[in-house]
């Protein structure tokens, strides 16, 4: 199978669905495939770049456009680049605020149509539409409604013969517009690592009896920090256990509000900052559990949550709640609770029964599967 991919950057470790669709590209040529991709609106080139991109001893070559050009120049560079690859599948990998700052790309159903003319559509939904919550403001849902017409004019425009998304909210969503759309699980962009990393920079708690809770990545706002650590002191006193609390990554602002509510209790708390795949595999691997504050009903659009699941961590989730409009969701995925009563404990108990996640091997197998089926 010839395919390539379509989505906005390709910057390595600075754009989540750029690192996804550089993994899943390169599992699709080591299972025999002939694959490249494009980034349309690349805003962290400042030239049209051509090379070798590396994914896990795999080199994928790429077209980075940047987001300085215009939409004549851009069409210009991606229609011959795709001309000369000649593709049988064009895969969009979508994420709306990658196409246009402010997440209204008005015309790009016309644009892509033009650009892949007699080809046939894939399209990836990896985000839709803001304004989804109860309780979001007039601005964001009006907003949203019109990013949800643009969707529409792609999806009329593109006519994809597959559409996947891989949110079980999303996936609500597009059903109840009437579109036909395949749940593909979002695998983890942190490879499972084989060897021990010697810098001193990996946690072995599973073999000194405490309970390590890892945080990576984002921390967003508004979760319940004060809750959780209600809880991790009575599990504490109950279990005469130690706890202690591992950030990693870039977690954005609210590390340091973590880091010193923690500290007020008297619990340790082991930052680690940014760290090679390898050293973050190495400690999702020796944790007892992850803790999530992406919200319960978007937990499986979250790369950090899929890697964590996909190292054998179960995942605690710490957002407050926020309900969508107007769709009833499946029950989250095998793996994840949430912090209610007892959640942390049967949290930290299902850290003795390994849950298995499906892997990049796996969604590549999935993916090949339908489209040769299409």
């Amino acid at each position: 199978m010839r395919l390539l991919f379509l989505c906005g950057s390709l910057e390595p470790g600075y754009d989540g669905v750029g690192d996804y669709t550089r993994r899943l590209a390169a599992e699709m040529i080591r299972q025999g495939h002939q694959v490249t991709a494009i980034s349309l609106n690349d805003t962290y080139v400042n030239i049209r770049s051509v090379y070798f991109q590396n994914a896990e001893n795999v080199k994928l070559e790429v077209l980075r456009i940047p987001s300085a050009c215009t939409t004549k120049q851009r069409f210009k560079l991606a229609k011959k680049w795709i001309d000369k690859y000649n593709p049988e599948w064009l895969s969009l990998q979508f994420v709306i605020f990658s196409f246009h700052l402010k997440g209204l790309p008005v015309g790009l159903g016309a644009f892509l149509s033009r650009l892949g003319k007699g080809r046939r559509w894939h399209i990836m939904f990896h985000e839709l539409w803001v304004g989804m919550p109860v309780g979001a403001s007039k601005e964001h849902i009006f907003w949203g409604w019109l990013q949800k017409k643009i969707i529409l004019s792609i999806i009329f425009k593109l006519k994809p013969e597959v559409i996947h998304t891989q949110s079980r909210l999303y996936f609500a969503q597009l059903n109840k517009l009437g579109i036909k759309i395949n749940y593909l699980p979002l695998f983890s962009n942190v490879p499972v690592a084989n060897s021990l990393v010697e810098n001193g920079k990996v946690n072995t708690d599973s073999v000194q009896n405490i309970v390590s809770m890892v945080v990576f990545g984002t921390i967003h706002p508004l979760s319940m920090i004060d809750r959780l650590l209600h809880e991790v002191i009575i599990y504490k006193e109950k279990e005469k256990a130690e706890v202690k609390l591992i950030i990693i990554g870039r977690c954005g602002p609210e590390q340091e509000h973590w880091i010193n509510i923690w500290k007020s209790a008297g619990l340790n708390v082991e930052v680690l900052g940014e760290q090679p795949v390898q050293c973050i595999s190495q400690v999702l691997k020796h944790a007892s559990i992850g803790i999530s504050t992406s919200a319960m009903a978007m937990i499986d659009k979250s790369g950090t949550v899929a890697a964590m699941l996909e190292h054998g961590l179960p995942v605690l989730c710490v957002a407050k709640p926020w309900t969508p409009r107007g769709v009833t969701l499946s029950k989250a995925p095998n793996g994840i609770f949430e912090l209610s009563k007892d959640g942390l404990e049967a949290c930290i108990k299902r850290n003795k029964e390994k849950t298995s996640y499906p892997g990049v091997s796996d969604a590549t197998a999935t993916l090949i599967e339908i489209l040769s089926g299409a």
